[in-house]
């Protein structure tokens, strides 16, 4: 059972965001209660559809949970995600509740393993008035992923297969809409590719072309929601094509073990489908950092938000097909940091921002910018007039823009001026 979520670092986070999370629970969990009569989510009488506004960072999408019908709290969307996860355990204390079993997990970065708790018997609710009963949840014992600091938003879990394994979602990224839609009667969108999806270990996967260098390969790619990258590849389980030429050793993201080094480079094109992108970001973990948690998972590559934002895509499991439609975003290019610097969000109201970590060689760093820098704005932009997602895309706007930062370094203000620069 494997867990994932990825907040990538070539679209906006330089560095936490590649690989915020990928768990491999090394456990069994724990099947309902003997007697339950009801588990998991129920669709609603008469329902049809149910539309759900939700808030997008980093491509990523988070929706209102509220759990034991008493605490409304923030998670993400993930396709990756088999069982809810609580991030921050403070909320659990809070609603008292019930766990069953301490369980390890294992992530990408340097150490082997963590721990978790098992909690059981949970009411989740949706808006719209879904229920669902005596549902399962992960506490993490420790905030190990900082998600609201890397998002600049609070975040307080995931969840994923409980909502795509009862309903047929449609996640309109044009309007920040999620519709939820009864399996029953459904008919599919119009004027939409209709495309068959495999399900391994609840997660789903297509095929498609990858191009490099003149040589072509049909991979199967997981459709990952709660990854902010445009695409990832596992190239020690591909045998046609290599890493792209032009690449630049990067920490790709942290997991919950520790940092994850990589490469980041760009593909030739991608196809899926009868959609063809080219000089599409890709990328690829070293294997000695990474290589064990993509073979238990059974994959060879992802597809993540930046890629997935391109379209309106409908997830139907049921009969098992994905179906995509061309969005506004589709003919954006694909681009990533060219400042170097990498901030999040601090302080209890998240609306500070704090250098975490730097390129020695980016402009940033020849700038004067220094790790543990607060800054007070960029291009007069800060988290009280923008969110951390409007500043990330400010920092991969433009090759040779004009970046000016005002910081604060050990009390004294200074001003700081650079030039983006495109480094693949």
């Amino acid at each position: 059972m494997s867990i994932n979520n990825f907040i990538n670092a070539s679209m906006r986070n330089p560095v936490i965001s590649a690989f915020v999370f990928m768990l491999i629970i090394n456990a069994c969990l724990y099947s309902p209660v003997k007697g339950q009569k009801e588990f998991g989510f129920k669709v609603p009488d008469k329902m049809k559809k149910i539309s759900i506004p939700f808030e997008q960072h980093n491509n990523l999408i988070i929706i209102p949970v509220t759990l034991n019908r008493f605490l409304m709290l923030k998670f993400i969307l993930d396709t990756g995600v088999e069982t809810a996860i609580l991030t921050e355990k403070i909320y659990a204390d809070i609603l008292n509740l019930n766990y069953v079993r301490e369980i390890s997990i294992s992530g990408p970065g340097i150490a082997d393993s963590v721990r978790a708790l098992a909690a059981a018997g949970i009411t989740f609710s949706l808006p719209g008035g879904i229920i669902g009963l005596n549902m399962n949840i992960l506490v993490l014992q420790d905030d190990y992923l900082k998600l609201s600091e890397s998002i600049g938003d609070e975040v307080h879990g995931i969840i994923g297969y409980d909502i795509f394994s009862k309903f047929i979602v449609e996640i309109n990224y044009d309007n920040k809409i999620l519709n939820l839609y009864n399996p029953d009667g459904y008919k599919a969108p119009k004027k939409a590719a209709k495309i068959p999806i495999k399900l391994k270990n609840s997660k789903p996967f297509i095929n498609a072309s990858l191009n490099q260098d003149q040589k072509r390969e049909n991979i199967d790619f997981m459709i990952d929601t709660g990854a902010s990258h445009a695409a990832l590849v596992d190239y020690s389980n591909v045998s046609t094509i290599d890493l792209p030429q032009k690449k630049v050793k990067t920490k790709l993201g942290r997991g919950i073990a520790g940092e994850i080094p990589g490469y980041l480079g760009r593909m030739d094109s991608v196809k899926i489908a009868g959609f063809e992108f080219d000089k599409v970001l890709v990328s690829a973990p070293f294997q000695g950092a990474y290589n064990k948690v993509i073979k238990r998972g059974a994959r060879v590559g992802t597809f993540g938000g930046e890629l997935l934002n391109r379209f309106n895509i409908t997830f139907d499991y049921h009969n098992k097909f994905l179906y995509m439609k061309k969005g506004k975003n589709y003919k954006e290019d694909f681009e990533y940091d060219m400042s170097g610097m990498v901030i999040n969000a601090t302080g209890i109201n998240l609306d500070t921002l704090k250098v975490i970590s730097i390129d020695p060689e980016s402009p940033a760093a020849i700038a004067g910018i220094k790790k543990d820098d607060t800054v007070l704005s960029v291009n007069g932009k800060n988290l009280r007039t923008h969110n951390l997602s409007d500043i990330y895309a400010l920092l991969q706007s433009k090759d040779g823009r004009k970046i000016k930062v005002k910081i604060v370094r050990k009390g004294e203000r200074m001003k700081k001026k650079f030039q983006l620069k495109r480094k693949i």
